[in-house]
């Protein structure tokens, strides 16, 4: 019985272990453009995705 818990906790320690160290290496900075020719022209030559974030103050 105490095996298996054991097991099971040092199981969850390397996984939360592992996460950790992938989210800290995987951090990679936002790319900011305040123009949308600049950002299409660029989506298109590299073929990722852009976010268009629109908003107000009104």
């Amino acid at each position: 019985m105490f095996n298996s818990v054991s097991r099971r906790i040092l199981l969850g320690v390397l996984l939360l272990l592992v996460g950790t160290v992938l989210a800290t290496t995987a951090h990679a900075e936002i790319q900011w453009s305040e123009s949308v020719e600049e950002s299409l022209s660029k989506a298109a030559e590299t073929g990722k995705p852009i976010m268009m974030d629109f908003y107000t103050d009104w």
